[in-house]
This record gives C-alpha cells, sequence and structure tokens, in this order.
C-alpha cells in the first residue's frame, strides 16, 4: 500500500510528464483542480479499504446507506432487538448505535484529525490518514455489531489507540476473561447480564501473520495496544468489534446471591427474576450442577457466573468485577 510520501512523487513525477507536451499540458489544463483532488481522494479510500477488507473478509459486512451527516448508516437485526450504528461523518466523531428497546452505545473513534469518513469496497466506511501514518475504518456487521479497525501504514504509526466508550446508563464493563469485555446491566439484585460484547482483540500484518494485540480499561476508555516488530511486514490491521443486543449469554451472581444459591440451591427464588421465558426449563434441568458449582464458588471467596449456549446452563466461578 502506497503512503502519502510516495503519493506526492508520484503526482509529481506524472506532472513532469504530462508539462513536456504541449497537447498533455492543454488537456490537463480543462481538467478541474477539484476533480482530480476528489479523485485522489476516492482511489486513496478504495486503497485503505482493499487493505482493511483483506483482514477481516467482506461476508459479514452489513448494507449500507448514506444518511445526512454520516457516511453510512446500517440497521440489522439480532435474536434480541434490531441494531442501527451510524458511522460518524468525521474521524474525530462518535460512533453510534442503538436497538429498538431503548439502549445505545457510542465510540469515539481514536482519530486526531478533522477526516470526513468515505465509503469504499465492500461497504468499509474510511478515514483516511485520520493519524499520523494510520487510517481508521469502522463496518457495521451482519451479526448486530460494529468494527473499528486502526492500519498502521508504516513504523512511524502510533501502536496504542485510545476509543472512548460512552456506555448506556447503569451499564457497566466487566473482563470477560478471554482478552475481551462484556457490557452488562443489572437484571435483578445482584445478578448481571450482558447486553454487549466487546472481542478479544486481533491483529495482522501484510503477510496475515497475527501480531500481538491486547486491551485495558482506563476508566470506560478502551486502550489498545499493538506490538509491531522487525519482522512485521507493514501495513498492519488491528479490530476492536462490539456485539449489542446480546440477549444471551453469561450472568454474573454477586457473593450475596451466590451464597443463596449455595445455601438453598440453584431452584431458589433467587433467579426467578432475571431469567428470559422458556430458560427456567433448561435452568431447572442443570440445577444441581450450578447449586455444586456455587458451593465451591462460596468456599473460595469467589461468585458463580452461569454461561448459557445452544440449550446448556454451564456455571463457573470468578472474582472481580460484580463479585462484591
Amino acid at each position: 500500500m502506497q503512503n502519502s510520501t510516495h503519493r506526492r512523487q508520484f503526482s509529481k513525477l506524472s506532472l513532469a510528464a504530462v508539462s513536456a507536451t504541449v497537447g498533455a499540458a492543454l488537456f490537463a489544463s480543462a481538467i478541474p483542480a477539484n476533480a482530480a483532488t476528489a479523485t485522489t481522494s476516492s482511489d486513496s479510500a478504495a486503497q485503505a479499504a482493499a487493505v482493511v477488507e483483506s483482514a477481516t473478509g467482506t461476508a459479514d459486512i452489513a448494507a449500507s446507506t448514506a444518511a445526512p451527516g454520516t457516511p453510512a448508516k446500517a440497521v440489522t437485526a439480532t435474536d434480541g432487538a434490531a441494531l442501527t450504528v451510524i458511522a460518524p461523518e468525521k474521524a474525530n466523531g462518535a460512533l453510534h448505535a442503538a436497538d429498538d428497546n431503548g439502549s445505545s452505545f457510542g465510540l469515539t473513534l481514536p482519530g486526531a484529525k478533522d477526516v470526513v469518513g468515505v465509503k469504499a469496497g465492500s461497504g468499509t466506511v474510511i478515514y483516511p490518514d485520520a493519524a499520523a501514518a494510520t487510517d481508521i475504518a469502522v463496518q457495521p456487521t451482519k451479526d448486530g455489531g460494529v468494527r473499528t479497525l486502526v492500519t498502521l501504514k508504516d513504523d512511524k504509526a502510533a501502536e496504542t489507540h485510545r476509543f472512548q466508550l460512552d456506555l448506556p446508563q447503569d451499564a457497566s464493563i466487566t473482563e470477560d476473561g478471554q482478552g475481551g469485555f462484556e457490557i452488562t446491566r443489572e437484571a435483578g439484585e445482584g445478578i448481571h447480564v450482558p447486553v454487549a460484547t466487546i472481542d478479544a482483540p486481533w491483529a495482522k500484518d501484510a503477510n496475515g501473520k497475527s501480531v500481538p494485540a491486547s486491551y485495558k480499561l482506563d476508566g470506560t476508555d478502551l486502550i489498545q495496544t499493538i506490538e509491531t516488530g522487525e519482522g512485521t511486514a507493514f501495513p498492519v490491521v488491528a479490530d476492536p468489534k462490539m456485539t449489542w443486543g446480546i440477549v444471551t449469554g453469561t450472568a454474573y451472581f454477586n457473593k450475596k446471591e451466590t451464597k443463596a444459591i449455595a445455601d438453598n440451591g440453584a431452584l431458589s427464588g433467587v433467579v426467578s427474576g432475571f431469567l428470559p421465558p422458556g430458560l427456567n426449563i433448561y435452568w431447572g434441568a442443570h440445577a444441581a450442577v450450578i447449586t455444586t458449582t456455587a458451593l465451591k464458588a462460596k468456599n473460595a471467596k469467589k461468585c458463580i457466573k452461569v454461561k448459557f449456549a445452544a440449550g446448556i446452563f454451564i456455571p463457573g466461578q470468578y472474582s472481580g468485577g460484580h463479585c462484591k
């Protein structure tokens, strides 16, 4: 992928060649200056989108349309709700997503420049050169999520990027134990369930080789670190992905509720208020193992968490976060 310096050098060489002949010079003078600029910008966005889509693929990019003040607006359906993702007009704006249940979140891209977003490729929104040697991209996805991607174009690009999260009221963010995070809300006293997930980070270099990447939280800011090295082939693409509208997943119980399950059994009234209709039957089928796990968690001074997947409740232990 050519960087901006190479493009400027190429442009100078091209202009010199054109001015060598009178006919070519006259033809060039007839082209409006803004048309040439628009073509260069379009080419830059197309090249940047190609780099990103080579790393992510295109099969799960959601269809989007332009909207006033934004380069793309996508509406996708999940099991729980319909999600609307709106990409910001400029790189220093905020990505916004909202579901039809009234929940919403925002994410400010780590762009330092006032760069306008352009939809290119198969639907990727590109903010070329949003920061030094760095492109920013947004991809709404068909599963009710959105990827926000940074492309490090060379070794001068910053390896640390800060995403400011605007969480819904009464929501909190918890590590999922796998390098990502879950955004949760209280579903009952002492019980939290996820409404969104942030996948574990990944990064790929120009050869498709994985590059180490990690997250840490600073308040509600998500800080992404990409560890390039001598063997890294640029450009490098890295991705935070958020998925909204989660209706199943993991329920986190605090110490009080863990003790209640351990002492009284999983079929006690402690969980009756948080389970969606239809899940009570499955919970009952796994009550014994849930109770046993709660007892182990209580004795270890930890808390119980219960994951629901494909009709199965899988209990486990955790500490920190909601384990208070």
